[in-house]
């Protein structure tokens, strides 16, 4: 009884990863595994891409690898065009979730970045969303093109 409740209370710490699923592409899950290891309040990253220009938008990297090779949303296809953000506190009420546009090191957009965080009610949601550009621009930093990132 108590080995069920240990495993899925490790299950439940933020900032911990398990191989739950395919890498499919190893520089861009560093980048994502690098992001939640500076901010280990993060509960997840998933970078939306697309693996090359004739292909759809599929998750190419996640902290919680269980989502790698997913297809992208409509949700992540709209942020990844426009350029709006999304933030959505979560149907569990604990989780807010950020897509906001993933760019290169040119600043020209190539996927969506999902940021999961923390949340309860009253939290600056508006610093948040900062806090999602600012990961955002310093991942564009490490990324010369779409085709390294998934290369």
């Amino acid at each position: 009884m108590l080995k069920p409740l240990f495993a899925a209370a490790l299950l439940a710490l933020p900032g911990l990863a398990f191989a739950q699923g395919p890498v499919l592409y190893p520089h861009a899950q560093a980048l994502a595994d690098g992001i939640v290891k500076r901010n280990p309040d993060m509960l997840d990253v998933i970078l939306h891409v697309s693996p090359t220009p004739e292909a759809k938008n599929i998750v190419i990297a996640a902290h919680l690898t269980k989502a790698n090779g997913e297809a992208s949303g409509d949700d992540n296809l709209g942020v990844a065009a426009t350029g709006a953000p999304l933030v959505e506190v979560q149907k569990d009420g604990v989780r807010l979730g950020i897509l906001v546009q993933l760019r290169d090191a040119r600043h020209r957009p190539i996927g969506a970045i999902g940021l999961m965080y923390p949340y309860k009610p009253g939290d600056n949601v508006e610093a948040a969303v900062r806090r999602s550009f600012a990961i955002r621009d310093e991942l564009a930093a490490r990324i010369p093109s779409r085709a390294v990132l998934v290369g």
